[in-house]
């Protein structure tokens, strides 16, 4: 008795010691396996002892240790926050992300309306997406588009080395 368990205490000890990783690929497919390396912008993944290789280009998120639940999709749970850049508003969504420095908002010419931006965040801050008309734009014109896209990819945002590689959210601009 004493045998099994002691055998069953270092078989799940043994379960929790192999470090358990999650490649996630662009089409959505999720690996469950054990990242051997990263050479030439291949990433090998053991998959049930079977060696998988994937270009570095198929890859969205690589999740290590299973720690970090969130796949940087936008949540609609978190809330909106709001900052002043000159005389304009500018609120923005974004998961545990904080605005470091907000988007440089100017117009040219009288034009009114709401544009709602939807971005991505690299895991170093940087806007690295922006994709204006989003759901919520007041507004169909190409002029207040093209500002508000160039203004959200001024924006910066803390860095979050530890979360996914992306992080999906949107930029408000009240013009």
């Amino acid at each position: 008795m004493k045998f099994f368990g002691l055998f069953t205490c270092f078989f799940f000890l043994s379960l929790f010691a192999h470090a358990q990783h999650t490649l996630v690929l662009k089409n959505g497919d999720k690996i469950n396996g054990v990242i051997i390396e990263l050479v030439d912008d291949v990433v090998t993944i053991s998959v049930n002892r079977q060696l998988k290789k994937y270009p570095l280009m198929q890859v969205s998120s690589m999740f290590f240790n299973e720690y970090v639940a969130y796949d940087g999709t936008l949540d609609t749970n978190t809330p909106e926050r709001t900052v002043k850049s000159g005389d304009f508003i500018v609120k923005y969504v974004i998961k545990d992300r904080e605005m470091i420095t907000p988007p440089r908002v100017s117009l040219g010419k009288d034009e009114h309306g709401t544009v709602v931006v939807d971005i991505k965040v690299n895991s170093n801050g940087n806007v690295i997406s922006a994709k204006p008309g989003a759901v919520g734009s007041t507004t169909t014109s190409e002029y207040l588009y093209t500002k508000a896209q160039f203004a959200a990819q001024g924006a910066k945002f803390n860095p979050d080395t530890k979360g996914p590689v992306e992080t999906h959210g949107t930029i408000t601009i009240v013009y």
